[in-house]
């Protein structure tokens, strides 16, 4: 059901977007988007507004301009796939296509940088610089799916209460850190399950697993957390849309 708020933002309005995307309900037969004017009137936002969203939908790759005959929506990627430059998380990512991603367990520790496990991709923080390590096992339909180990300043995350961890991390910083959220770096590597990964993933040691390391800052430039994701490659495809021209 298509929020009616005028005071939708773009980034609501860019995920509203996805949602009837996904569900086919948005374009005609030949997957041609509406006429600016129908869709300011459906989702009852500005122009402005529209345009924004319209433009990071194809930079996320869900559409494309054809010259002289409008907007189209992009045929999707397959099962399990996930655009590297989609921003909603993975939990929205896996959601708009049918999938729950569900926290079963979730521990949170105070502790101080030196006694991370890893430091973030661009630089070392000083050992005294106090963080929240939470570590979460995350599953996919049921299925073990995702070790995730991330570290967060509490300089400037004071708090996570208990239903931001076996929720959305991503949507709690987004309402409650006060500055706004700017930017992540993630590196890919393929890695191999540990003997502390093996019992999650149900694979003998030594098999594949794909790690996403990532750094995220606001957008003032200053690091708010730094994550190592450890995904079960046999569920995972990664793409990237990029425009020619």
């Amino acid at each position: 059901m298509v929020r009616r708020a005028s005071s939708l933002t773009v980034r609501e309005l860019v995920e509203q977007l996805i949602d009837d995307i996904r569900a086919g309900v948005v374009g005609d037969q030949e997957k041609k988007l509406p006429t600016e004017l129908s869709l300011m009137q459906r989702y009852q936002v500005t122009r402005y507004t529209l345009r924004q969203a319209l433009a990071q939908l194809s930079n996320l790759g869900y559409l494309y301009q054809a010259q002289g005959r409008g907007i189209f929506v992009r045929p999707q990627v397959e099962e399990y796939g996930m655009a590297l430059q989609d921003w909603g998380g993975l939990a929205a990512a896996f959601q708009r296509q049918g999938k729950q991603l569900t926290t079963k367990t979730a521990t949170i520790t105070p502790i101080l940088a030196g006694q991370a496990q890893f430091q973030p991709l661009k630089g070392l923080l000083e050992p005294t610089t106090p963080l929240w390590s939470v570590h979460r096992q995350r599953y996919l339909d049921g299925q073990p799916y995702l070790d995730e180990r991330s570290y967060y300043l509490r300089d400037f995350v004071p708090k996570i209460p208990p239903e931001a961890l076996f929720g959305s991390l991503f949507k709690f910083m987004q309402a409650q850190v006060p500055q706004a959220l700017g930017f992540q770096d993630k590196v890919l590597t393929a890695t191999i399950v540990t003997p502390e990964l093996e019992k999650f993933f149900q694979l003998p040691i030594g098999s594949p697993v794909l790690t996403i390391s990532d750094d995220s800052y606001f957008n003032s430039g200053q690091l708010i957390a730094f994550s190592s994701l450890n995904c079960d490659f046999r569920k995972t495809q990664l793409f990237l849309f990029k425009k020619l021209s």
